[in-house]
């Protein structure tokens, strides 16, 4: 995803906050407008009962803030940016402040009207389930295969084996789901730069690649297979990302 494709994104996920934001019940935004009021202290912590913002996820996945979604939520709701002022950097980092924001309001939503938390991830896109983290250096991939032994190697390698069927199912056992329920205004996607990497790198992967797609997997079930296999070859225990 290049600088104008993410500016595309984030124009879309504001333009879904917007939409979503004006759709509550007037309950709703009460509640939210309440957690902006200069003596309200409950923005200093995240609410414990939204989901982890920051879950594990397999190699190959990203989750972060989203930027379109913050920046429409300063513009939308009142007082929103004063807080952010109050509170910045004098009692938050930013990241502690949106975390804070989202899942308070992740929460306020699950209560009062769970159908729109369905209702802005259609909006927001879905289906945008690729992109790049242009903040990172370098992709979650090639730093983890640079790493591999030889045996995980060759364990990644007989995932692209011809008569191996292992890639037509995510591995749910040994490794986090790709997409993990999140927050409202955290989004999360496969690396496009780690599957290129990945093409380039484990022998036979590319054939199998044309083998199963789009004949019997789609592209983003294909992705999910294959990095959730890799995620258990690295840490079997399917501990957290890399």
């Amino acid at each position: 995803m290049g600088a104008e494709q993410s500016a595309q994104a984030n124009a879309a996920a504001a333009t879904a906050f917007k939409t979503f934001y004006a759709s509550l019940p007037d309950e709703a935004h009460a509640q939210i407008q309440a957690l902006c009021a200069k003596d309200d202290v409950r923005l200093l912590h995240p609410n414990p009962h939204a989901p982890p913002p920051f879950p594990a996820v397999p190699i190959g996945v990203t989750v972060r803030l989203s930027e379109g979604m913050a920046a429409a939520a300063l513009a939308t709701v009142p007082r929103l940016q004063r807080k952010h002022y109050e509170l910045i950097p004098k009692s938050l980092t930013e990241m502690d402040f949106w975390i804070s924001f989202f899942t308070h309001v992740t929460v306020i939503v699950q209560q009062c009207c769970p159908a729109q938390m369905a209702a802005l991830a259609k909006a927001s896109g879905e289906d945008n389930w690729k992109g790049n983290d242009t903040r990172q250096s370098a992709n979650s991939f090639e730093a983890v295969w640079a790493a591999l032994t030889d045996a995980q190697r060759a364990a990644v390698v007989a995932l692209c084996a011809r008569e191996s069927d292992a890639l037509l199912e995510p591995n749910t056992a040994a490794a986090p789901p790709a997409f993990p329920t999140l927050p409202l205004g955290l989004e999360c996607f496969l690396d496009e730069t780690a599957a290129t990497a990945a093409l380039t790198h484990v022998p036979g992967l590319q054939k199998k690649h044309y083998a199963l797609v789009p004949k019997k997997l789609s592209e983003r079930a294909f992705w999910t297979n294959f990095f959730t296999h890799l995620t258990a070859v690295v840490r079997p225990t399917a501990g957290g990302s890399v």
